[in-house]
């Protein structure tokens, strides 16, 4: 077995993202310092190997920025839970459809959160655009989600076109 810094770099960040994504589902026990300890030692290990990337890959930045906004939500700290989700977002590469609508709805889902309705429905709309060419269980739940959450917001208009246009969207998948 070849030893090397940058693989043991990668290996780390992959036991890291594990850790953090573990201990996202159990902050509630006592564990937000810990997660927060683990996120920074994922980034400088990141840091550390993007260096290498070329001769030994590295771990995919957007999957790190999802888990940071993952852990960041489960601390309550939803504003800096978004700005992770954007930026993995911008770091996604653009042929995960998949992973975009699944994504891009849990986005909207927390700026919902934070009262921003106008951009969550944006969010939303982008979620929709990708939706028709993917065929996934779990992004069938994320619209359905939508769905329910944009119901007591009907009052808005960009609420209403978002409500219309998804349940086009579903119809014409059926």
């Amino acid at each position: 077995m070849i030893s090397t810094r940058g693989t043991r770099h990668c290996f780390f960040i992959g036991l890291a993202m594990k850790r953090l994504a573990a201990l996202a589902s159990r902050l509630d026990c006592g564990e937000p310092t810990r997660a927060v300890a683990i996120l920074h030692r994922a980034e400088t290990a990141t840091e550390k190997a993007e260096s290498q990337a070329k001769a030994f890959g590295s771990y995919d930045p957007s999957a790190l920025a999802y888990h940071e906004g993952q852990v960041r939500h489960a601390l309550g700290d939803r504003t800096a839970a978004v700005t992770a989700l954007q930026e993995s977002g911008r770091l996604r590469e653009s042929v995960y459809r998949r992973t975009r609508v699944r994504y891009g709805a849990l986005l909207a889902e927390r700026k919902l959160e934070l009262g921003r309705l106008d951009e969550a429905c944006a969010d939303w709309h982008q979620v929709l655009d990708d939706y028709p060419h993917v065929q996934s269980g779990r992004c069938d739940d994320r619209v359905q989600e939508m769905l329910r959450l944009i119901r007591p917001h009907r009052g808005t208009a960009a609420a209403r076109l978002l409500e219309q246009r998804a349940r086009d969207v579903v119809r014409a998948r059926t």
